[in-house]
Parts: structure tokens; C-alpha cells; sequence
């Protein structure tokens, strides 16, 4: 398999989107839709937990359109986005008959006016990104929330990934692993009151219920923030 680099450190927004189109090549490989699609439930779930499952959503980085699809199914009117061409065309096949839009855009220049959005979501999709870059993407999602509005993201739990940790390049783990205070302290920057986190999906076992006692040991960590 080629190599690449997990974590994108910096540069022009060329260089992303060809980074991000060249990441979801290598990712496509491993298949993903299922797992993807258990992940949106248990998604679904925690935005019923937190509010409301009505209006319009926004999912950044849809790739290939599971967790879109579980989340439509529960109520909400999901636009889905990504910079991979090869994404959008799998998601189409993925959401047709839902109530998913999709678009090739990038969530750090977003198409949409401000407030456009009830809930804001992004499923493994800042940890590919250097901390500088991850709070100018929180800011421009911070944008196209409505107040009181929620944004959704999640972020790896180092007990399930303990080997890639430490092996990990110091800069590499600092993107994908960062610490509770520091998300915490972005999300306040980009505008965002932290109002829970919230265990993903166990490793290997499709249930959307999972009790927030496992949250240490689920494959990711939910963080959600209530836009001020």
C-alpha cells in the first residue's frame, strides 16, 4: 500500500484538498460504508440526547455517505460535503431515496451563509489536521451554525489505538491524540460552550447504544459544543 501521512501540517488550500482526495483513495480500500452507517446511529442518537433531531445538518467530510444516510433516517435534512470527487460519486450511491444533499466543498471555506446550519457535524475528520488548521475549521463551522445551534465531532480514544500512538511521530500524535483541555479550549475559541462527550462506537460490535462508562474505551470520543 502507498504511504501516507495521516495529519496534514500546513500550506495552501491546494495542497489540503489534494491531500484530503489522496486520503480518502487509500481509505476507500478498506471498505467502511457499514461501519460508517452503525457510527451515523450512534450519532443520531447523541444529537436526540443533546436536542432536537429536527432541521437542517451539515456533515464535513461525508466520504461515503454512512453516517449521512443514519442520520437523515432519524429525522434531520443533511448536507453532506467533501473535496473527493471519488467520495461524492460513492455517497450518491449510498443516499439515494434520503434526505442527504450533497456537495464537493471544503469545510474551510464553506458555500452557505452564516447561521445556516441547526447541527454541524464531523465524524474522524479533525484529527487529520495540525492544531492551527483545526481551529480555523472550527471557526468557519462556527460560522454556519445558528446560535444555540450544536456542533458534533469525535476524536480517537488512545486505548483503541494504542499501537498507532505509540508509534506515532511526535507531531502526528499531537494532531490526531490532543488532550481534553485543549479541544475544550478551541471549541470556546471558535465559539462553542462545551455541553457534553459522549462514547462512539465499540470496536467491532454494530450497536448504537453504548453507556457513557465505556466512553475510555470506544473506537472514538464525541465532543459536543453549543454555539453561542
Amino acid at each position: 500500500m502507498k504511504q501516507h501521512s495521516e495529519t496534514h501540517t500546513g500550506g495552501d488550500m491546494s495542497g489540503l484538498e489534494a491531500h484530503l482526495v489522496e486520503r480518502y483513495k487509500v481509505w476507500s480500500g478498506w471498505g467502511g460504508f457499514a461501519y460508517k452507517h452503525v457510527k451515523g446511529r450512534r450519532l443520531a442518537r447523541i444529537i436526540g440526547q443533546t436536542g432536537s433531531l429536527e432541521g437542517r445538518a451539515l456533515e464535513v467530510g461525508v466520504g461515503p455517505g454512512g453516517v449521512a444516510r443514519a442520520v437523515s433516517e432519524a429525522g434531520l435534512a443533511v448536507v453532506g460535503i467533501d473535496v473527493s470527487p471519488d467520495a461524492l460519486v460513492t455517497a450518491r450511491g449510498h443516499c439515494t431515496g434520503t434526505a442527504v444533499t450533497l456537495a464537493r466543498a471544503s469545510g474551510f471555506s464553506l458555500p452557505f451563509p452564516d447561521g445556516s446550519f441547526d447541527v454541524v457535524y464531523g465524524s474522524q475528520v479533525l484529527h487529520l489536521f495540525a492544531p492551527k488548521l483545526r481551529l480555523a475549521l472550527l471557526t468557519e463551522l462556527g460560522r454556519v451554525t445558528r446560535r444555540s445551534g450544536r456542533l458534533l465531532f469525535d476524536m480517537k480514544n488512545v486505548a483503541t489505538h494504542l499501537m498507532q500512538y505509540l508509534t506515532s511521530t511526535g507531531v502526528r500524535r499531537a494532531a490526531a491524540y490532543p488532550s481534553r483541555q485543549e479541544l475544550v479550549a478551541l471549541m470556546d475559541r471558535a465559539g462553542f460552550d462545551v455541553i457534553g462527550r459522549y462514547p462512539g462506537v465499540l470496536p467491532r460490535l454494530p450497536s448504537a447504544d453504548v453507556p457513557d462508562w465505556l466512553r475510555s474505551v470506544a473506537h472514538t470520543q464525541f465532543y459536543v459544543g453549543r454555539r453561542r
